[in-house]
């Protein structure tokens, strides 16, 4: 009894410990060109430090003096990478090339600006032979920009051979990574985009909006601000259904290079049951469908909660044909993203709801892991306690103990 209590003890700090590298642990992607041919490295499962990297993959070049120029986007999240964005970009289809001048590393320490930025004054015994020079750090906004700027210097450096050149494109770390995981006041400054009903109870935050082939065309997205003086939320009166309540969430986005480009985005949230869910989106009066990791999500939360994603990202979707289509190609993505539309306050969002589901892959390799050493061990224990000790023994006096043998 006890061997399976401490069996049983081991297995929950396993797991905890688990997810306790799964929440504090939150990796940023990093992509580095080079005129040179890059390492290939494994792919980290762990968060790999910026100094690392460096070390590992850069200082490997056989050049001495190597000229470091960085690209940094805000929130940049590794879901980024995975948002169609590949496909609008030749050069991230050279990622999984093994020969290669491009190399992308998803779980890189958040410190990785500062690292790079630091790289010409670092002491770094391992690149004791290479000399940075830092000569440009460019910050943008959408990762988008960041790319364009990426695949411009690229084409300038061409096969320039006369000295090694590393472009690195990573995370400029923001207040908005940490504020995304906390419950946000509202009496911030007039600008911290955030909608409050008036009777408090709706709330509503954003960063800003992308919406991916907006023009129809593949490689286009465009970037949009939230309009607040024009976004609202009311509390829906029509609704009959004593056992239901809902509110309807109206924003309104603008492009900032172009003003007279203006998005109106509705989503209607409803209590069901012991849980609100987002039953309705149209975005300039199309449908759409909330999807969360690949699939389809009501953002089924509890009503005095509230629910949060740093990406949420919506799906065109025709109801015209007889069992639906989505079109994956016409996506509008919000950023920072967290929304109540019951039971607030006007001053605090409620406990958050995240849209990350609690079995990510890594507790389940965690899981799955600790579950197969149990399952041997247990076995193990099983064959020993099974042993058992001859019932007859041969007597040196008496006559011999004859086994026959069965033929």
């Amino acid at each position: 009894m006890d061997m399976h209590l401490s069996i049983s003890s081991f297995l929950f700090v396993l797991i905890g410990f688990s997810l306790q590298n799964q929440v504090l642990s939150s990796p940023s992607p990093v992509i580095l060109w080079s005129n040179e041919v890059l390492p290939k490295s494994a792919g980290a499962l762990s968060t790999q430090r910026p100094l690392d990297l460096i070390s590992d993959n850069i200082c490997t070049l056989p050049n001495e003096i190597i000229q470091l120029e960085i690209i940094a986007v805000k929130d940049f999240l590794i879901e980024d990478i995975y948002e169609g964005l590949q496909n609008n970009y030749p050069l991230l289809t050279d990622i999984k090339k093994d020969q290669t001048n491009l190399r992308y590393y998803p779980n890189c320490g958040k410190d990785a600006y500062d690292i790079f930025s630091k790289a010409p004054q670092s002491n770094n015994m391992k690149c004791a032979r290479t000399h940075f020079q830092l000569s440009s750090s460019q910050i943008y906004e959408t990762l988008h920009d960041a790319l364009n700027a990426m695949q411009e210097k690229i084409n300038k450096i061409g096969t320039n051979t006369d000295k090694a050149i590393v472009i690195a494109l990573m995370n400029y770390p923001t207040q908005n990574e940490q504020s995304s995981r906390k419950r946000r006041a509202t009496n911030q400054a007039a600008n911290s985009n955030i909608i409050v009903s008036d009777n408090k109870t709706c709330m509503f935050y954003a960063q800003n909006a992308i919406w991916i082939n907006k023009n129809g065309d593949k490689s286009s997205s465009q970037s949009y601000n939230l309009n607040l003086t024009g976004s609202k939320c009311v509390l829906n009166t029509t609704v009959t259904n004593s056992n239901q309540s809902s509110a309807i969430l109206d924003l309104v986005w603008i492009n900032p290079q172009l003003a007279s480009d203006v998005v109106n985005m509705r989503l209607v949230a409803t209590i069901i049951g012991q849980y609100w869910y987002l039953t309705n989106i149209t975005v300039n009066d199309n449908l759409y469908r909330y999807f969360a990791f690949g699939m389809q999500n009501l953002m089924d939360t509890p009503p005095k909660f509230s629910y949060v994603c740093t990406t949420a990202t919506f799906v065109r979707y025709d109801d015209t044909t007889k069992y639906g289509k989505y079109n994956f190609t016409d996506k509008f993505n919000i950023k920072s993203f967290q929304f109540q539309p019951f039971y607030g306050n006007g001053s605090f969002f409620g406990p958050p709801n995240y849209c990350t589901s609690f079995f990510t892959s890594g507790i389940w390799m965690g899981i799955t892991s600790s579950l197969l050493c149990l399952a041997i061990l247990l076995f193990g224990i099983t064959r020993m306690m099974s042993i058992k000790s001859n019932d007859r023994f041969d007597d040196p006096k008496g006559k011999p103990l004859i086994i026959k043998a069965q033929e």
